[in-house]
This record gives structure tokens, sequence and C-alpha cells, in this order.
């Protein structure tokens, strides 16, 4: 559901974190139609300048400002429509079975939803690319936080740090990984479900089963020999008398 204006009085200046509980930045804007609904918000990231990032991506709960990642997003969305395709697919298949549907116009519904399934194979395919590329990214993200604790560790028990330094560096490290590994987590979660519904809504789920419960092939009939010809009766040869006795 989209947020609404109402929502936004006193939103400005509220700090906006991501699914992950990692801080994005601060809302410094927002950009809304004249119907009351929130198009976009405008996020100042660590004094570098500003993201105007999508309304559909952004969420408040419980008076926090929580913004989806774009990975995330898009793969979810995907996810639906494949999800939404394959029920359509399987209400076909029910529909055929019809004897009072016209097949023209079943197959013109079968020929467009095809369509619809191409299109969206086409994103499913760029989805799991950038949720590929994202996971990467984690495990390389996750090495220098892992790097930057050991160096923190080394300092600390060097004795070139204090125990305040060391207590306040090693928390928003460890934040940091937990976040980390919790994304991660997620992503592998979303690509194996995108590579299924993908699977199920392009029909080859459909196809296994049908091969599976297909009737099994007529044997072929047994071929039957023709009766052997009765022996031939012995030819006389040149000056030899044949005699035939009758039994009585």
């Amino acid at each position: 559901m989209a947020l609404r204006v109402d929502k936004f009085f006193n939103i400005t200046g509220s700090t906006v974190i991501d699914d992950y509980d990692r801080n994005v930045g601060v809302i410094v804007s927002f950009i809304s139609s004249v119907d009351g609904e929130i198009k976009a918000i405008e996020v100042k990231i660590a004094d570098r300048g500003v993201e105007r990032i999508p309304g559909e991506r952004v969420k408040l709960i419980e008076g926090k400002l929580i913004v989806t990642p774009e990975w995330k997003y898009e793969a979810l969305k995907v996810i639906d429509a494949l999800e939404r395709a394959y029920k359509r697919r399987k209400a076909l298949e029910s529909i055929i079975t019809q004897s009072d549907i016209p097949s023209e116009i079943v197959e013109s519904m079968r020929r467009n939803l095809s369509e619809e399934i191409k299109k969206l194979k086409l994103r499913a395919e760029e989805a799991k690319k950038r949720v590929k590329a994202r996971i990467s990214e984690i495990e390389n993200e996750m090495l220098h936080v892992a790097s930057a604790i050991a160096n923190l560790q080394m300092l600390y028990f060097s004795g070139e740090i204090s125990d305040k330094s060391y207590t306040s560096g090693m928390n928003h490290l460890r934040k940091l990984k937990d976040s980390l590994a919790k994304e991660k987590q997620e992503a592998k979660h979303i690509l194996d479900k995108l590579e299924k519904t993908f699977e199920a809504a392009s029909g080859l789920a459909e196809k296994a089963k049908e091969e599976k419960t297909a009737p099994p092939q007529p044997k072929k009939p047994l071929e039957v020999k023709p009766p052997a010809a009765p022996p031939e009766a012995p030819k006389a040869s040149d000056g030899e008398e044949i005699i035939v006795k009758i039994a009585d």
C-alpha cells in the first residue's frame, strides 16, 4: 500500500534505515502527487549528496522509515509476477477441459500468457544476475569487516587504543557483520525461490508431470506366421514306380 502525505507531517529530519537495520541516511524532503501519494523520498547520504528513492521501496513502521534494497525489491516483484503467471497457467489447463469454451478463445489466452512469460523470463534472468552480484558484494564486504576486526584487536591487545575505543569500534563492526550475514542469507533464499518459481511458471514442472502420467504406449501386435506348407508328394525318378497303398 502506498504511503500517504499525512503520515509525513513530522518526518523530515528522521533517520532512514534499510531492511537490515543499517543507517541509510536522513530524509530531507519528499515528492508527492496531488492525491497525497508519496512518490519518492529525498535522503541525504552521509553528507555526500542526496539520493532519490522511489516511494514503493519505502515503508513506515512504528515511526521508522525503512527502505528496501533495490535488488530485493526488483526480485520480489518478479517472483510475484511469476507466481501469478503460474496460477493463470493452471487455470488455463482447467478451462481447456471445458467443452463449452471455444478453442480459439483458449488458444488466444494461451498465446498471450506465453508472451508474458517470455518477457518475465528476461526480467527473471536480470533479477538473478543482480541478486548474485549482491551476494558477491556481501562476501567481499564481510572479508573487509573480518579484516577490520582483526586489525582492531591487534591495536587493542598491543595497548595502542583505549578500552572505550575498542568497545565502540567492535560494537559497530559486529553490528555490520550481523547485518551482512542476515542480508546474505535472505539473498540466497530469494534467489532459490526466484529460480523455482520461474521453473513452475515456464511449464517445466507441468511438462514433467504430464510425461510422468502419460498413458503407456500400446504394445505391438504379435506377428502371426502363416502355417507351413504341407510336404510335397515324393516324385518318381526315371524308371521308378511309385506304389500308393489304400487302407481298407
